[in-house]
């Protein structure tokens, strides 16, 4: 059986070696680039579990090509890690911005690496799908259904049911899911959770009493709240 396959898109030929050295070794299957335009030649022929994209790369920069797998269809689920040498809170900000999951800064030990990728594997490929009555969700897929009929959320939105489908029973406070779904976006605000939430009980019609709001604190997933319509 052959392990989680990651891009891995490093212009600096040791760098790359050390990196797809490190995670074959741990079981991965790497798909090596030295640019841009390469990584992209590669995911159109092939089918990836992870990129890993250095920043710094001759032909575009790692937040370009992010940007274009996530217009592309077929890309727009598979999760980035930017691995780069620049350490400020802006480029971090920038890459957040374009559907970055986490960020590696240069210099890095190879087991902090695989860790960091392993931890994220498991964190996107979820568990198995969560099902209650006519609902079912799929935390690896990102893809939600309504007796059958699959209802189109947000990366957003989703990234917010994700949250409180975890941590069921648990309440999540309105600061940590402006965290889980904005990520280090400094102009979204709490009111923003509160607009996303009503939004997301809009799609998921009846099953949006799930999404109990618990006042002064946050939003919990709770089924005894459900009411058919």
């Amino acid at each position: 059986m052959q392990g989680p396959s990651v891009l891995v898109t490093e212009d600096d030929a040791d760098i790359l070696e050390l990196i797809t050295y490190s995670l074959e070794s741990e079981g991965f299957r790497v798909f090596p680039a030295k640019s841009g335009n390469e990584a992209l030649s590669i995911l159109t022929d092939e089918s990836v579990d992870m990129a890993l994209l250095d920043v710094m790369l001759p032909d575009m920069s790692g937040t370009e090509l992010c940007r274009r797998m996530k217009r592309d269809e077929r890309m727009e689920r598979v999760p980035v890690i930017f691995l780069t040498a620049r350490d400020e809170e802006t480029d971090k900000l920038a890459g957040f911005k374009v559907g970055a999951e986490d960020y590696i800064t240069k210099p890095f030990s190879p087991r902090e690496l695989t860790a960091r990728v392993r931890a994220l594997m498991r964190r996107v490929r979820g568990g198995e799908d969560y099902v209650f009555q006519g609902l079912r969700i799929s935390l690896d897929s990102h893809r939600v259904d309504i007796n059958n009929g699959r209802i189109h959320l947000s990366p957003r939105e989703f990234s917010l049911l994700k949250a409180l489908l975890e941590a069921k029973p648990k309440t999540v406070d309105r600061s940590t899911l402006l965290e889980r779904a904005w990520g280090m976006d400094a102009k979204a605000g709490l009111r923003s959770v509160d607009v996303a939430v009503t939004r997301l009980r809009e799609k998921l019609m009846s099953y949006g009493t799930c999404i109990r709001t618990v006042t002064g604190f946050g939003y919990q997933w709770d089924t005894e709240g459900y009411t058919l319509e």
